[in-house]
């Protein structure tokens, strides 16, 4: 069931002249909400914004936006809650125009299920062809235009593999399509660096707080991969999955995935149904 908001008022319709249609212009964010209430929701707050700081958008109030997540997920123990902020409508052409009037879009979607029980016996996944554009002026950014994602997911059609990893021009590991990446060697947790592309993803930065002693943020080549002694992804919906394969390389489900997963449950009781 989809409920959705558009400027406050119930809609489903945008003007075919908003920016976030016409040329990607504009950010989101997409959290869960556990028991009725949205998980980490200060920590999107924040990255949204900080991408508004960057993009050159008006921030809009926490204070509405909870009123409108609380509205689209009310009477929903557990669902899927996306915001949009786009620049709105202006004139043609790339130019922005000022001053700007931000279009806000606020969705509600149903708790995705896990009938595999995935997050407990681990996912497969492949690297992907294609690579991630170098660009550091949207590095981290959860912006609109999701075309590379796209495209990298469409690769493929086997159902057993659930994921694609995402690398740069130059085969530095990045990212998974919808989730970011962490290696862990002995008891150190490696995770790629966001500086020149990618999404700073919010449980991506949960981890890197939660055990920041253990953590490194570094350039991941391809090399390191069948070195790790365990890998899994992570996502601020869907939670934390051991990878149990990338291609040819074959990995177990070791006690430091398991520590992180045990660290989400303990924030978080997790939904009926969802494993």
């Amino acid at each position: 069931m989809l409920e959705c908001l558009v400027e406050g008022e119930i809609s489903d319709r945008i003007l075919a002249a908003d920016r976030g249609l016409q040329y990607g212009d504009g950010l989101f964010e997409t959290m869960a909400i556990l028991h009725g209430q949205p998980r980490f929701w200060q920590a999107h707050m924040d990255r949204l914004a900080a991408g508004c700081e960057r993009l050159g958008l008006p921030v809009t109030p926490q204070a509405i936006l909870f009123r409108e997540v609380q509205t689209v997920s009310a009477g929903q123990q557990n669902c899927v809650v996306k915001i949009i902020i786009t620049r709105g409508t202006s004139g043609r052409g790339y130019a922005p125009g000022f001053p700007v009037n931000t279009n806000r879009i606020v969705c509600s979607y149903a708790w995705p299920v896990d009938p595999g029980n995935l997050v407990e016996t681990g996912i497969r996944t492949r690297i992907c062809t294609l690579r991630l554009g170098l660009q550091p002026a949207l590095a981290g950014l959860k912006h609109l235009n999701r075309l590379e994602q796209v495209l990298a997911r469409a690769e493929w059609n086997d159902k057993a593999i659930h994921e694609g990893i995402l690398l740069d021009p130059e085969d530095h590991v990045i990212s998974a399509i919808s989730s970011n990446i962490f290696l862990v060697s002995g008891d150190s947790l490696l995770t790629p660096r966001m500086d020149r592309c990618g999404v700073r993803g919010v449980m991506r930065a949960q981890i890197l707080k939660a055990f920041k002693s253990r953590c490194q943020q570094r350039r991941i080549t391809l090399d390191m991969l069948p070195e790790a002694d365990e890998v899994f992804v992570c996502n601020a919906v869907r939670g934390i999955f051991p990878v149990t394969r990338i291609d040819h390389w074959e990995y177990s489900i070791g006690p430091v995935t398991r520590e992180v997963q045990k660290w989400l449950r303990d924030r978080v009781s997790p939904p009926v149904g969802s494993n």
